[in-house]
């Protein structure tokens, strides 16, 4: 039996077993029924059902429960129908008139008409909020539900889900968005352009998602905080180019997180006042155009892959700390952000680079002979180099930075692994630009 079911269906058998659930009702008696109903909405929803069989009271009482969490995750048999049987017959029986929550994680497969029965009936009763974690299912389309979207708090749908939208999609009081995996059609036949209009979300997060026939979406969210966008594309857009375009329009946006490999697939667009970013490119040539929207920043993240190329790096006027992780045999990639962050004040570095490579002679030579940015000579006041190891590259980088940098303050070394006492007293006896400069170990 389906361990769900099997909590759900249990009746106390022995003399130990009563005494406990005699105990048990003796201690929620005095409570206010809406309250023992509150108390129930925490459980999971199998083992708030299980207290239909302390006695004739407790029969309908999780009938009332506000919040629904169904997970099949520890049982996968697509052939064993108890699991949504028991969604079926609990969605059936709520009395709720308002439902919370509606949690849904399942690792099989099944029919999916029946989620979109159980969606339709909670969606009734102001639902707040939604997550479904379907992986095997086929592509559903939430389309038809997409106007009972509009009591939602939270919306998270991690399954191949379908959304089309033929005019602008205004949900009134999400917060919360996530979706992975989703194909997003823009249906209207008088625009190219998609509104997603959400005046008070503040996080948007899309994973793995394609947008179809879409010149241009806007995000509307003037409360938006956090942006990520992880690997997401467009698929025929009507334009020459080919890019389709993401304008967020977000006065309070706080970080983007963005990771991609297809830069000619989507341009976005950011307020000026954003203040950081953690971007993740790899892949072909990135356009200088993508760079430029994030020049406002004053804090930028950067993990390049080895294939990463850029022609030319835009100037970020107002960037005070950077986190490159890069390939430290390509002295060239730090140069060229150096050279293009004029006030820049802290600098952390992360190394790429494959155990088995070996810089060359030549490289490291190149290091030392390159002209030194300005930003390093007079701005920068800290250095950090996260994940340490005291070798030729990275030593050859330290050298580098100590040489020049004028008025450095810190240095900090963050190691996995114990650095020697002997490597640690060759380090400190490195040549100073700066005569305040000191090297931290951690």
């Amino acid at each position: 039996m389906h361990p769900e079911t099997e909590q759900a269906c249990l009746v106390p058998s022995s003399k130990k077993t009563k005494l406990c659930s005699e105990n048990f009702e003796d201690k929620f008696s005095s409570l206010h029924e809406s309250v023992v109903s509150i108390i129930l909405s925490q459980l999971p929803t199998a083992e708030a059902v299980s207290t239909s069989v302390l006695s004739k009271s407790w029969k309908n009482i999780w009938t009332n429960i506000t919040d629904l969490h169904f997970d099949d995750t520890k049982q996968r048999d697509p052939s064993d129908s108890r699991f949504t049987d028991f969604v079926e017959r609990v969605v059936g029986d709520i009395g709720s008139p308002h439902i919370s929550s509606f949690y849904l994680c399942s690792v099989n497969t099944f029919d999916e008409t029946l989620l979109f029965s159980w969606l339709s009936k909670v969606l009734k009763r102001n639902l707040q909020r939604l997550v479904v974690t379907c992986n095997d299912l086929e592509i559903i389309s939430f389309s038809s539900l997409f106007p009972s979207f509009v009591s939602l708090v939270e919306l998270r749908l991690r399954t191949k889900s379908i959304l089309d939208i033929s005019a602008p999609a205004i949900l009134p009081n999400l917060k919360f968005l996530s979706l992975e995996d989703a194909r997003i059609f823009n249906m209207s036949s008088v625009s190219k352009n998609l509104v997603l209009n959400f005046p008070v979300l503040e996080t948007f997060e899309a994973s793995y998602c394609r947008c179809f026939r879409t010149d241009t979406v806007i995000i509307d969210s003037p409360l938006l905080r956090i942006f990520e966008m992880f690997k997401c594309t467009s698929e025929h857009v009507p334009n020459p180019s080919q890019v389709c375009k993401i304008r967020v329009l977000a006065s309070k946006l706080e970080k983007i997180t963005f990771c991609g490999d297809e830069p000619r697939k989507i341009h976005l667009s950011f307020p000026p006042s954003l203040p950081d970013a953690y971007l993740a490119l790899s892949r072909s040539e990135w356009p200088k155009t993508f760079l430029r929207s994030f020049t406002c920043v004053t804090s930028l993240a950067l993990v390049l892959s080895k294939d990463f190329h850029v022609m030319a790096v835009p100037k970020f006027s107002q960037l005070v700390y950077l986190h490159l992780i890069y390939d430290m045999t390509q002295h060239f990639r730090l140069m060229q952000f150096l050279k293009s962050a004029p006030i820049l004040e802290m600098l952390s570095i992360r190394d790429l680079t494959s155990p088995r490579s070996t810089p060359t002679a030549k490289s490291l030579k190149e290091l030392r002979s390159v002209e030194s940015p300005d930003c390093v000579t007079t701005m920068l006041k800290v250095l950090q180099i996260r994940n340490f190891k005291p070798n030729r590259l990275q030593i050859s980088v330290l050298r580098y930075v100590l040489d020049n940098a004028e008025i450095l303050g810190s240095v900090i070394l963050s190691s996995p692994n114990p650095i020697t006492e002997e490597e640690k007293a060759r380090i400190l006896a490195f040549p100073k630009a700066s005569p305040h400069a000191s090297v931290l170990f951690e």
